[in-house]
């Protein structure tokens, strides 16, 4: 009787033991999928797509569509712009906006892959303002704003900005007004194509 109770309680523990090993497979067979559903970090994500930046910007056969002022611009500027599209293989790959205006050059870049928007650059260029003359030097500029926006499956991730930006105010969507103004510049250039 007393060898049965040994034996029972050492099935029991090994029961126990199984169960345990079972939870932990468990978790780890969840923790593989929702890393395999969930795919890369927002850093690993980030990387991504600072390497298909490069790799679009070191891309020397890509062919360009161009829009001049009117064709793109809702009405003109004080120095006119260009709206250049890129495209490899008849897919978009690059939108670069150059607009001048009366206090400087704004420039838009957004990056593409497989059609999808995955970054957005753009910088604001003023002209330094000569006191003594009392006006712009447009021969002179100084940065007064940078920003880099990260896109995912047609979602904001991560972005960085420097000075003062169009999406200081919290009713402006920086996710929404990027996308949609890649979408409208996407089809403008279309067209032309």
């Amino acid at each position: 009787m007393h060898s049965l109770g040994f034996g029972f309680a050492y099935t029991k523990r090994y029961i126990n033991i199984m169960k345990l090993l079972k939870i932990i497979a468990l978790f780890l067979l969840l923790f593989s999928i929702n890393t395999a559903l969930f795919g890369q970090s927002k850093s690993e994500q980030i990387k991504a797509i600072r390497q298909e930046f490069t790799n679009i910007n070191n891309t020397t056969t890509l062919k360009k569509v161009k829009l001049e002022n009117e064709e793109f611009l809702g009405s003109m500027t004080d120095g006119g712009g260009i709206l250049t599209g890129y495209y490899e293989t008849g897919i978009i790959r690059k939108i670069h906006q150059w607009v001048g205006l009366s206090n400087g050059i704004e420039i838009k870049e957004y990056y593409f892959q497989n059609g999808s928007l995955i970054f957005v650059y753009e910088k604001f260029n003023a002209f330094v303002y000569d006191s003594k003359k009392e006006q712009f030097d447009q021969s002179k500029t100084e940065r007064t704003f940078e920003g880099r926006y990260y896109f995912n499956n047609q979602k904001l991730i991560d972005y960085v900005t420097t000075g003062h930006n169009r999406f200081e105010d919290d009713s402006i969507d920086p996710e929404k007004t990027l996308l949609k103004e890649a979408n409208d510049y996407f089809n403008l250039l279309n067209k032309k194509k």
